[in-house]
């Protein structure tokens, strides 16, 4: 199979343009035929992910933001997301001595006392290498080239595909949402600002931020400490006591309400591979390509949103926040009553679920992601236009929280939740 991954304008085009005219076949073939709605989704899964095969480049970690940021997808869709980690081809020595030439002015040998031409892990959108300066140990992230240039064309056919999925078509706003998202990741420079601040604004002895070098970094290389520590997969198969799971769950857990409450940001990108799991249970945090910042009146709405959902008033009370946060269209108070209890409020009950009780227990309820996911598509399927409109802060928020669920669900832990309910109240 063909590794190269093609940058040009023209080859990219050929390719989101052949994908376009299959899917526009598929949808003609279905209603020619009345053909089943399931398979029509399942083939148009099938032309966009073979297209994002021969994109490669962006297209995977586009297809892994979309998965998140878009769950009323279909099954379809999403279960192809899972098959596409690794479409990405890795960057050859000769190809790194340039990049690191062209970026910070010369090459590896005379930047760094040693420099591992061989990358030692897969970062978003770049490899990572070893290095040494002045008896210290650094990770430098190396971008992939023609990252930037493909994410026009790779989000052209996202889009497009993503209308035949969606049910209103209006997912223009959330595709700019992952768009942005996407040109911040590929700024080096920006994750350099990113993870500088939250070492210098994070208060937590137990999380531990790599230190960025500025003078060896740029737009396509970051140059960072390295932590040493056990990956996420590694961890678990170290056979783990119980005391301990719970105690690096609860360290994310907190991290993530501090950072939004106390910073206003949020390292929006809950991959397992962004957490290092050191000695004296500290915990390495990493990748800060995905921050997002979080508007102080938005969070005021979205906590007394939340109070009252753990405070159990009554539904048409609900409906005005949700109108006020932009996720109910205006329509007589029957109709948006209707449209919450129909297509939001089981998602609602789901996303409080944790927060119910002082504390929950993911091994307990080990089915928390599968009813998560039921309900999601139980919902898609009402085929209600207004279940695209998404309040993009309140989209990240929750879809961060839910890959930190699913993570907890993976490491069988319990965690203390009420820590979360007194910080919204003080807030509020």
């Amino acid at each position: 199979m063909d590794k190269t991954l093609p940058t040009g304008k023209l080859s990219r085009g050929k390719v989101v343009g052949k994908a376009l005219l299959k899917i526009g076949a598929n949808k003609s073939k279905r209603f020619l035929t009345n053909g089943d709605k399931t398979e029509s989704h399942e083939a148009v899964a099938d032309i966009i992910f073979d297209a994002l095969g021969e994109l490669k480049g962006v297209s995977v970690k586009i297809a892994q933001q979309v998965a998140l940021g878009m769950p009323f997808l279909p099954p379809a869709y999403l279960e192809k997301i899972s098959k596409s980690f690794n479409a990405i081809p890795s960057i050859n020595k000769a190809l790194v001595r340039k990049i690191i030439k062209t970026e910070l002015g010369d090459y590896p040998q005379a930047l760094f006392d040693s420099f591992s031409m061989e990358a030692f892990a897969a970062a978003s959108l770049g490899q990572v290498h070893l290095a040494t300066k002045e008896n210290e140990t650094l990770a430098v992230k190396v971008q992939y080239p023609g990252i930037k240039k493909s994410i026009e064309s790779d989000m052209s056919l996202i889009h497009f595909g993503l209308k035949r999925f969606a049910k209103g078509q209006n997912v223009d706003h959330i595709v700019t949402e992952i768009e942005e998202r996407l040109y911040e990741e590929v700024d080096y420079l920006q994750e350099a600002k990113n993870a500088t601040f939250f070492k210098a604004h994070l208060e937590n002895e137990k999380i531990v931020i790599p230190k960025v070098y500025p003078e060896l970094s740029s737009q396509k290389v970051l140059a960072t400490s390295f932590l040493e520590g056990l990956d996420f997969e590694s961890y678990l198969d170290s056979s783990p006591v119980q005391e301990e799971k719970d105690a690096y769950a609860q360290l994310i857990f907190d991290n993530f309400f501090l950072s939004l409450y106390q910073l206003k940001r949020i390292h929006a990108d809950p991959n397992p591979g962004n957490f290092l799991f050191l000695d004296e249970e500290k915990l390495g945090l990493i990748d800060f390509g995905c921050v997002k910042k979080i508007d102080g009146d938005f969070l005021q709405s979205y906590t007394a949103l939340h109070l009252d959902l753990l405070a159990g008033v009554e539904d048409k009370v609900l409906v005005e926040h949700y109108y006020q946060l932009g996720m109910i269209e205006k329509d007589t108070p029957e109709m948006m009553l209707h449209f919450y209890q129909e297509v939001i409020r089981p998602l609602d009950r789901l996303y409080i679920e944790p927060l119910s009780e002082k504390s929950y227990d993911f091994k307990v309820h080990n089915d928390f992601s599968k009813r998560s996911f039921e309900a999601i598509f139980e919902v898609q399927k009402k085929q209600y236009h207004s279940v695209h409109q998404m309040n993009e802060e309140y989209l990240f928020l929750n879809r961060t929280l839910l890959g930190y669920y699913a993570l907890f669900e993976k490491m069988e832990v319990r965690i203390e939740t009420r820590f979360f309910v007194e910080m919204m109240r003080e807030f509020g």
